[in-house]
């Protein structure tokens, strides 16, 4: 099955190439799962994932911001958002402790990561790294 996977995101990164533009990302977090994560990572070259809890005050005071940026950075990363009570999985993968926590995978490979309810400028500045 990877085989087939890697032959399908070759073929529409061609017709991308074809039609003279990137990938059609989305404008607004999307959501991540246990069970759509890797799939989600292979999919989209820069990714932030926001893990957060329904409970958790600075998960819903950095909500907003998420959204901005996702909005903001549609043509150079996807925003993603990881339930860590529903997904415990892959919050113990990754050993997020203390939410909100930004995980930002480039090329399905960890890189950085952003504890905390952080201004939206000290998420840029981490972002633009990686671009």
């Amino acid at each position: 099955m990877g085989e087939l996977d890697e032959i399908k995101k070759r073929k529409l990164e061609e017709m991308t190439r074809k039609l003279g533009g990137k990938q059609d990302s989305p404008n607004m977090p999307i959501t991540v799962t246990d069970e759509s994560f890797e799939s989600i990572t292979k999919r989209y070259p820069l990714l932030v994932v926001d893990c957060w809890a329904e409970w958790c005050a600075p998960c819903r005071t950095i909500a907003p911001v998420i959204d901005e940026l996702a909005r903001d950075y549609k043509s150079n990363a996807v925003f993603g958002k990881l339930n860590v009570d529903e997904n415990q999985r892959t919050a113990t993968r990754f050993a997020v402790t203390s939410i909100p926590t930004l995980l930002l995978i480039k090329e399905g490979e960890l890189v950085d990561r952003i504890v905390g309810a952080v201004p939206k400028e000290q998420i840029e500045a981490k972002l633009r790294q990686y671009l």
